[in-house]
């Protein structure tokens, strides 16, 4: 009975790791979002080392030192980032939540042996799936006024392109981070399709939901996403049975839309204009995006203690200006590479890159996992992951099963 349980928290904490539209936590402190994520932690964490401390395994991390090191490096600076920090209490909050991240994963990693975690994965992919269906079942008909829930705990206002169309991005508040916690749900069932009678279908819901989302960070990530599994794990470039799974949803997208806007329900004209758009206008996100990264490029050469030393860990939001998110605790540089420099350090920049690039491509060509820091490499040219626990499960992932596979 205990063991079940046990493994339901995992399962559960996969499936809730990008949950952030629930927040228990909204009465109680403006601090943090307390997630089903964090809650679950603070069950699981003395649970499990409480009553199976003695079947955590960490050979997995420690055996491999090129690992162990820069990752222990990174997390070194990305604490001495705070001590300098101008926001100290502020940095120290979001170091906390991301060593709790980082702790919570690799004891599940380290608790049970690469093919039970793969179980959990698939368990949580589905059930995943499913609540992300569910919210945006939520978000869609909130939009279109059929039905209202006044939950303070629950954020049911789904992000939108000017009025005219809802971005569905599930259970996440970010249509972005939304798409890349489905597209790893996504992978999963992919790669473990002949182990799941109804992987058809969930395949065609998730392509389609990710569609949905009108994120073009999610479809970059989900092209490179497939493209590199193909390059190394298919004979051939091109696989039929994943191009009907992808055409499926995209004709039915097509239609659907067309019909809504024929009726005057959403207006896919300037939502087109507005995708398409690069850096004709200056109130796009493109080119506020843009914007960000050559600004933060700009600080960190013109200002020696943010290359050594970073600002702080998850405090940029400092330094940015000229959007909607400047100056609060909300606001970063939208880039995961330019953060990780801009607020911990060039040296905290290179050990970072090579535990998350350099070595996985140098090393892991055979790690099923690969494909998944690919495509993140592009994702996160324009976006940030930091404290996202699904980030770090992809990364520590990879780190598991190379143990198997290196």
């Amino acid at each position: 009975m205990i063991n079940k349980f046990n493994k339901l928290l995992i399962i559960l904490l996969i499936t809730f790791a990008g949950a952030d539209r629930i927040n228990f936590g909204v009465n109680l402190t403006d601090s943090f979002k307390l997630t089903p994520f964090l809650l679950l932690s603070i069950i699981y964490l003395p649970f499990t080392l409480t009553f199976f401390i003695k079947r955590i395994k960490l050979n997995w991390l420690v055996d491999n030192q090129f690992f162990l090191s820069s990752f222990t490096l990174f997390l070194c600076l990305v604490i001495m980032s705070a001590v300098f920090s101008p926001a100290v209490i502020m940095s120290s909050k979001r170091i906390v939540l991301l060593f709790i991240i980082i702790i919570i994963i690799i004891i599940i990693l380290s608790e049970y042996d690469a093919s039970q975690i793969n179980n959990f994965l698939i368990y949580s992919s589905i059930s995943g799936s499913i609540l992300f269906l569910i919210f945006n079942g939520l978000l869609l008909t909130t939009w279109l006024r059929i039905i209202q829930i006044d939950l303070a705990q629950i954020d049911l206002i789904p992000d939108t392109i000017a009025y005219y169309i809802p971005r569905l991005g599930g259970f996440s508040g970010d249509v972005n981070r939304g798409g890349f916690v489905l597209s790893f749900y996504t992978y999963i069932l992919w790669v473990n399709r002949k182990k799941i009678r109804f992987s058809g279908f969930l395949l065609c819901i998730n392509l389609l939901m990710l569609f949905l989302t009108l994120s073009r960070s999610t479809y970059l990530l989900l092209f490179i996403l497939f493209l590199s599994y193909a390059l190394l794990f298919q004979r051939h470039l091109f696989n039929i049975e994943f191009m009907s799974y992808l055409l499926i949803p995209l004709l039915v997208l097509i239609v659907g839309l067309i019909q809504m806007d024929n009726i005057g329900i959403i207006e896919i004209e300037p939502v087109i204009e507005e995708r398409l758009s690069i850096t004709s206008e200056k109130g796009t996100s493109a080119n506020i995006h843009f914007d960000l990264i050559a600004k933060g490029t700009k600080l960190i050469l013109a200002d020696m203690k943010y290359f050594f030393f970073g600002i702080g860990h998850g405090v940029s939001y400092l330094l940015t200006d000229g959007y909607y998110w400047s100056g609060t605790k909300y606001g970063n540089f939208h880039s995961q590479y330019l953060s990780i420099f801009i607020e911990n350090g060039v040296f905290a920049f290179f050990s970072f890159l090579f535990f998350t690039l350099i070595y996985p491509i140098y090393f892991g060509k055979k790690n099923i996992y690969l494909p998944l820091l690919i495509a993140l490499i592009f994702f996160n040219i324009f976006y940030q992951l930091t404290n996202e626990p699904t980030y770090w499960l992809v990364i520590l992932l990879f780190y598991k099963f190379q143990n198997d596979v290196g």
